[in-house]
């Protein structure tokens, strides 16, 4: 179906649309059935995007999903999309977190459905366009869409500090994206002076012959707004007072996908595009990760509310994985987009939690949760599972994710991989003693006694989670094998060569040397994919 991006993209705009200005206020109504029957009927179709999927030597190999359209020709803007190994994981990742996010929505939102629902659907059509962009200014336009409901939905529906936290939200999205807008007319602009044309395409932007004083002012303003959205040290403040603060749900889409969006910016877009520049400051980019992997499981350490204590984790495994993103080898950067997967699984499914305790007991504070155990044994089996698999218990999905990350980026970076590595303890401690001063000891409130166990329907919600984790953690070849051409092709702009398996043994690549860059042309961003789908 050579229009599905298309589709994926538009149909929860559109709807959202549709229930913004049409809905009515009353929850039961079209605003919350609506956006659910939306919300899944765009996971079922994002599914499509593994058809045409071959196995080959070594795994699996995902067809390539593109459709290009002009826009406006004066510029060389098209409506330019495209899928690989990399983006279309996230997209169906992001797709089953907007339904899992919508149907756990039920009992939150009692007022103003039609905002609250219609600006669920504007953010997963903007995260999916974002995802899918082939074209940078798509992917600047889908940027924004995707911030203003994001907005909205803190604003309007957070907690008692949500204007502060709203506001600084919006300082530094908005700071983010214009310095984002000046890199992107630069490098248009470039594209005209040395190759005598407008154009805005990804690939095409690949391999300009940029001298390293000049790029390295463009790099940075990439690197500011994709360091901000992945809440990289020290640009991560927004993120404890966004994530305290929103609705659960809302939280758990942004900490799910939203923050992944950073991270698939500097992998598809700043990095490759300045890989003169990005070398050079890559020794401080790993260390400015590494010292967010250690604040904050440090400050993760010292909360007394749950919600902090998983908003300064997620800092935490965001910062490992950025580490593995900034080390130039194999196994690291496949690390990392295995790994954004596994941290938006567990990450997410304990806000979840938080949000559903929340809800009987009618406060985060661990203070409030004493002894809950005895009274929701199945919460307390979940909640054990999801923390296990937070801390890298081996036979869960984090476990893979950061073994590779920390395996590969000791080649590049020792000391800051020694250091980084810290945060297993450090996860460990924070986590365990959060679940012991919730789930055991005796009950410390009379609220506490008289709260019911998970239902049904909050069970159906945790268990897909449940599955990924598991499944990923146990089987996790097959998205690795298919996930290898895209890290190919990232690398491949630092002249780092291919590994015949990079998923599986150790990369014998070593450091790459200051300028020794292979320049990519179109068509360098998916070597080993074949596109089946398409419109020229």
């Amino acid at each position: 179906m050579s229009f599905l991006l298309s589709l994926l993209i538009f149909l929860p705009l559109l709807a959202g649309l549709a229930i913004l200005f049409f809905g009515d206020e009353d929850e039961q109504g079209f605003a919350r059935w609506g956006s659910l029957v939306v919300a899944i009927a765009n996971g079922l179709l994002s599914i499509g995007l593994l058809a045409g999927a071959e196995r080959v030597a070594g795994g699996i190999q995902l067809a390539s999903f593109e459709e290009k359209r002009p826009w406006i020709d004066a510029l060389g803007i098209q409506y330019f999309l495209r899928t690989d190994g990399m983006s279309t994981f996230l997209i169906i990742l992001a797709t089953a977190c907007t339904a899992i996010a919508i149907a756990a929505s039920w009992r939150i939102v009692s007022e103003k459905a039609r905002i609250y629902y219609g600006c669920m659907l504007l953010l997963s059509g903007g995260m999916i366009g974002v995802l899918a962009a082939a074209d940078l200014f798509c992917f600047y336009v889908f940027w924004e869409v995707m911030l203003i409901p994001a907005f909205f939905l803190i604003g309007v529906f957070g907690g008692e500090q949500r204007r502060p936290a709203v506001i600084k939200f919006v300082i530094y999205t908005m700071v983010g994206s214009l310095l984002m807008l000046i890199g992107i007319t630069y490098v248009g602009w470039q594209h005209f002076v040395l190759r005598g044309s407008w154009t805005f395409a990804i690939d095409a932007l690949y391999g300009l012959p940029f001298r390293d004083g000049i790029a390295m002012w463009p790099f940075l303003t990439f690197l500011a707004a994709f360091g901000i959205k992945a809440a990289l040290f020290p640009l991560h403040t927004w993120l404890p007072a966004a994530y305290s603060q929103a609705p659960m749900p809302v939280t758990f889409l942004l900490s799910a996908v939203m923050a992944k969006l950073g991270i698939y910016g500097l992998l598809r877009v700043a990095l490759p595009i300045f890989p003169e520049a990005a070398q050079v400051a890559m020794p401080v980019l790993a260390a400015l990760a590494t010292a967010g992997v250690v604040y904050a499981a440090f400050v993760a350490l010292a909360q007394e509310d749950a919600r902090l204590v998983v908003a300064y984790a997620s800092i935490s495994h965001l910062g490992v994985i950025l580490l593995g993103v900034f080390s130039l080898t194999h196994q690291a950067v496949a690390g990392s987009v295995f790994h954004m997967v596994g941290h938006a699984v567990t990450t997410g499914a304990l806000f979840l939690l938080v949000g559903f305790m929340a809800e009987r007991r009618g406060s985060t504070l661990i203070a409030d949760w004493g002894g809950a155990a005895k009274t929701v044994p199945v919460f307390a089996t979940f909640f054990m599972l999801f923390m296990l698999a937070a801390v890298g218990l081996p036979g869960l999905t984090a476990f893979i994710g950061e073994f590779m990350i920390f395996l590969g980026a000791f080649k590049q970076h020792a000391t800051a991989t020694a250091i980084a590595a810290t945060s297993i303890i450090f996860g460990a401690a924070y986590m365990l003693w959060w679940y012991q001063r919730t789930m055991f000891g005796p009950v410390q409130h009379d609220g506490v006694a008289r709260m019911a166990d998970l239902n049904m329907r909050e069970g159906a919600l945790l268990m897909p989670l449940v599955l990924a984790i598991i499944g990923l953690g146990v089987f996790p070849q097959p998205m690795l094998s298919a996930i290898a051409p895209s890290t190919a092709a990232y690398l491949k702009h630092f002249g780092v060569a291919a590994d015949p398996a990079p998923t599986v043994s150790p990369t014998k690549v070593g450091p790459p040397a200051h300028g020794a860059v292979t320049h990519g042309e179109a068509g360098d961003a998916a070597p080993a994919e074949h596109s089946t789908q398409g419109i020229h």
